[in-house]
């Protein structure tokens, strides 16, 4: 057995002995800190994991069939690093490692806190998700070893993967996924005690834990999804950055849920069951996305071929998302009451305060449900094909398609868009003259949607009726935030002025920006799959043309073993605007070919330039097809995402702050609450009476 898989199991061993410890070690004095030990101990055997992993990478150690099958002797720095988790195997340790680190923060943080029921049981359903993934990652072996042959050489990292943006995206997602871990823990466990206990005042540095984890994981995951956009738009030719395929859509889930989370807050102040279950289902969700990326079961970039470890990460989401249903039904079942403060509903709009964030957390559901529905049904539908002939299993059976999830999401958009007439107070503006405008902005998109059914040949935003539906009222939004924000900066508004509030706006109008952009970039209305040959001119769109100066067979050895290169020059007005080249690369090693992308940005439009194809026409003189797109406001995207993250940066800032502070007043807080008789030395049960 190599040394890596011993760690993996000493990871293993170390969680089962820490949950025995936490399920009988009340009964017995003193528990708390062998446990806490072998936590330590696990943290380390984690991290060895890891380590030993690099070492083999860094070290050409390709005997390894990880190290043979992610790098090579010509892989540069950041390749290798990126191969710690561009395979299946090793985004497991990883991941893994990451979890544990968690884990021992955690334990360490609530040290002293353990004999409190929600605590331990935390403590254990985390060590129990070290075990499940663990367990995983042993499946995958990570360090099988071949003897049979001697490789000199490795076979290196995916063509598509050969990317700087390998290096950053996924360790990004995955540490999202990890942070969501401790407020499912903390929450869940919240639902196994009794009232009288779950009523009890809280504990300032788990719950001060909770919401940093939160804040946290909601703005990696912001970044990771976007970077991921990014990368797939300007470097594996999609021609996009977003397609609803099953991969991208069930990593937003989690993301959807968390934001989800953050509007029940203030609407469900009493319901906390349904507002902290979004939490609960973040991590499900996560464990769900894992399994339809890293399985093998989808043949996508993320994919990798069917194995043991496929069917023992549905046992973990299944291990996971069974119980906590139970549970979650259970206490529904029994204390489940409606929301209602003053008299007042969920769906009581009377308060106008409340109703922006309503409005958003209905638009965010709709989303959610339609991405979820997208991707389970349809699996769920040809689950026996997966099991019993997963030979005929396509991507196609794991989704319905992606006119199902944009009907859903242009729906959700409309409440979201709604909602941000409403999200802060504009003195300057009347809760009349807003209802006022947004009907006469849907009126307006109403005449420009039906336009676009009516008439294809009209001028129109997108050639997407929906789209156009929503433009307006997209514009009228950015147009009322961007007011607002200015008064607020201003001292033109009332009340004082604080990081939050504009934190507040600024994701608000970031949210807008970024769906404006979506509605525009999408809906393409310029698209062209033209064959150009060497020193001919195409116009893409009126106005923009394409001039192509060279184009060169640099190698060809079979149709997947060649580099083409292809230099042309973007003329808009009558002017050379960009220049720049686009190639086309087949790689023998991997069976597959690559375009180069080019895009020429501005901040209206961008001209998005790949070659898909190429004939010869005469003895070194090749014809190109050059598929072009132009895309306006993309900008508007990326734009929208900084201003998103961005506005969470003082609420990071602030739950450091109120995280350092409940440290500090940790054992002030210990002595005045009595810990010591929190827990009785008696069984407790999974789930007590609520």
């Amino acid at each position: 057995m190599d040394i890596g898989t011993i760690f993996l199991v000493i990871v293993v061993i170390a969680a089962i002995i820490d949950i025995i410890f936490l399920i009988v070690g009340p009964w017995y004095k003193d528990y708390t800190t062998p446990s806490f030990a072998i936590v330590v101990i696990g943290a380390l055997a984690a991290l060895s994991t890891i380590v030993w992993m690099g070492f083999l990478i860094f070290t050409n150690n390709f005997q390894y069939d990880y190290v043979f099958g992610t790098t090579s002797i010509d892989s540069d720095w950041t390749l290798k690093l990126s191969a710690l988790w561009a395979g299946q195997s090793g985004s497991l340790i990883f991941w893994t490692f990451f979890l544990f680190l968690l884990y021992l923060w955690f334990r360490f943080t609530v040290r002293g806190y353990e004999d409190d029921k929600i605590v331990l049981r935390a403590s254990i359903l985390m060590a129990f998700q070290i075990v499940l993934l663990a367990i995983n990652t042993i499946t995958a072996d990570p360090f099988s070893v071949t003897t049979t042959v001697f490789r000199p050489d490795g076979v290196g990292l995916n063509p598509i993967l050969q990317t700087v943006w390998n290096t950053i995206h996924p360790p990004i997602v995955f540490i999202g996924y990890s942070l969501i871990m401790i407020p499912f823990a903390v929450k869940l466990a919240g639902f196994t005690v009794s009232s009288e206990d779950g009523n009890r005042d809280t504990i300032p540095v788990v719950d001060s834990i909770v919401r940093f984890n939160i804040v946290a994981a909601w703005a990696m995951l912001s970044v990771g999804i976007a970077v991921g956009g990014f990368w797939a738009y300007t470097v594996l030719g999609w021609g996009g950055y977003w397609t609803w395929d099953p991969v991208e859509t069930t990593s937003l889930v989690p993301w959807l849920l968390l934001t989800a989370y953050y509007h029940a807050k203030t609407t469900l102040k009493k319901n906390d069951l349904l507002r902290d279950s979004f939490l609960v289902f973040s991590y499900i969700a996560v464990l769900f996305a894992t399994w339809v990326t890293r399985s093998g079961i989808l043949s996508t970039v993320h994919g990798f071929a069917i194995t043991p470890v496929s069917w023992t990460m549905l046992a973990t989401l299944l291990s996971t998302f069974i119980p906590a249903s139970i549970i979650i039904l259970i206490v529904g079942y029994k204390g489940l009451e409606d929301d209602e403060e003053n008299g007042k509903s969920f769906f009581s709009f009377i308060d106008l305060k409340d109703l922006s964030t309503k409005l958003a957390l209905l638009g965010i559901v709709i989303i959610t449900t339609i991405s979820v529905v997208g991707v389970v049904v349809p699996a769920a539908i040809n689950l026996q094909i997966a099991i019993f002939d997963i030979a005929n299993l396509d991507d196609n059976m794991v989704s319905i398609g992606i006119d199902f999830f944009r009907a859903g999401f242009y729906i959700g958009s409309a409440f979201l868009l709604v909602s941000a007439f409403y999200c802060m107070k504009n003195s300057a503006i009347s809760n009349r003259v807003k209802g006022f405008t947004i009907l006469l902005l849907a009126l307006g998109g109403g005449i420009l949607g039906t336009l676009t059914v009516l008439d294809s040949n009209l001028t129109l935003p997108t050639n997407y009726w929906p789209a156009n539906v929503l433009i307006p009222l997209a514009i009228g939004a950015i147009g009322y935030l961007v007011i607002t924000v200015t008064r607020v900066i201003a001292g033109r508004e009332p009340g004082s002025f604080t990081a939050r509030k504009l934190g507040r706006l600024m994701l608000h109008l970031g949210l807008v920006i970024l769906l404006l952009g979506v509605f525009t970039s999408e809906n393409v209305v310029h698209e062209t799959n033209y064959r150009y040959d060497p020193d001919e001119t195409r116009e893409i769109a009126p106005g923009i043309t394409l001039h192509v100066t060279e184009v060169s067979l640099v190698s060809w050895s079979n149709p997947i073993d060649f580099e083409l290169i292809v230099a042309f020059e973007v003329i808009e007005s009558d002017m050379i605007v960009g220049a720049g080249l686009v190639n086309l690369t087949g790689h023998l090693r991997w069976g597959m070919i690559t375009h180069g992308v080019y895009i020429h940005s501005t901040i209206l439009r961008d001209v998005f330039i790949a070659v898909v194809g190429f004939i010869q026409i005469a003895d070194d003189v090749y014809s190109v097809t050059l598929n072009t797109k132009v895309l306006p406001l993309v900008s508007f995207v990326w734009l929208g995402v900084f201003l998103m993250v961005l506005a969470v940066v003082p609420m990071m800032i602030l739950e450091i702050t109120l995280f350092r502070r409940a440290m500090k007043n940790k054992n002030q807080h210990f002595y005045a609450a009595g810990r010591e008789s929190v827990l009785e030395p008696k069984p407790s049960t999974v789930l007590d009476e609520k």
